[in-house]
């Protein structure tokens, strides 16, 4: 994963973030787990191309 990937998604809304300082936004690894775990049908099949490993590296174990 990216930067950009990841901020488009913030654009559209679907990972909540929350502001440290100014403009900087931070991504909860629960916020992260969760989209993760239930993407939008659409990216569904990007999000499962994604390695297991490095996900659950990011996040821990996924359901």
């Amino acid at each position: 994963m990216n930067f950009e990937l990841l901020w488009s998604w913030v654009k559209k809304g679907w990972i909540r973030t929350s502001r440290s300082s100014g403009r900087y936004h931070q991504i909860k690894s629960k916020d992260l787990k969760r989209f993760l775990e239930n993407p939008p049908q659409r990216i569904k099949n990007r999000i499962a191309a994604i390695d297991k490993e490095k996900i659950e590296y990011l996040v821990g174990s996924l359901g």
